[in-house]
């Protein structure tokens, strides 16, 4: 009897590449990771990483926004979910609460993102990689705070693009803070920073 191969469809290639890319940059760092180790990982060959994101750089931005979008766009959606649901404090300290708890759990991706960005520093030709990650990100930010105009109310002149950009820069510069100095970054001073930020965004 004749069994046939079914081939794996290309987005499932894709997705199940950028999970093990994800857990070795996570390991090992932007510069310990090789395209063989993601490969070897995923349990593809070194040919079919490069026919579906070109080469390292271009897989960890795909890892880095995978990442982005569970870790911090989701504890966004579940800081919304909080203000919606607490009655007993203004709806900024509800979000900035929920923020601190989840945003800052000392994963290793914002050292990671920092680590690369070193690299296209010294590699000009990585530039538009970055800044399209960077705008993808941003991006994400303004839908979810468009959302978020559904659950509670949001300033009538909030410019959406600023106030993404600074919420993106909250939470990769306390990221790293906290990773390197845990005990100069505590949770309640990340928690009183996200409020400033959110009483700004709230109406």
């Amino acid at each position: 009897m004749t069994t046939t191969r079914v081939r794996p469809l290309r987005a499932d290639v894709r997705e199940q590449i950028v999970a093990a890319a994800g857990e070795e940059f996570a390991e090992r760092g932007y510069a310990g990771t090789s395209v063989a180790q993601v490969a070897a990982r995923a349990g593809f060959t070194k040919g079919a990483v490069y026919s579906n994101f070109g080469g390292k750089p271009e897989l960890f931005a795909a890892a880095m926004q995978a990442y982005f979008t569970e870790a911090v766009v989701g504890a966004f959606a579940d800081a919304l979910g909080a203000a919606a649901a607490v009655t007993d404090r203004p709806p900024a300290r509800a979000m900035a609460h929920a923020l601190a708890e989840n945003v800052l759990l000392g994963e290793r991706w914002p050292t990671l993102l920092g680590e690369f960005r070193s690299v296209v520093a010294a590699e000009p030709a990585l530039r538009d990689l970055y800044s399209d990650l960077r705008v993808a990100q941003r991006a994400q930010l303004v839908e979810a705070l468009r959302r978020a105009g559904e659950q509670v109310a949001l300033r009538p002149d909030l410019d959406l693009e600023v106030a993404a950009t600074l919420l993106l820069t909250c939470v990769h510069g306390l990221s790293v803070e906290r990773l390197a100095a845990p005990d100069a970054i505590p949770t309640a001073l990340v928690e009183g920073l996200f409020a400033h930020v959110l009483e700004g965004i709230l109406a």
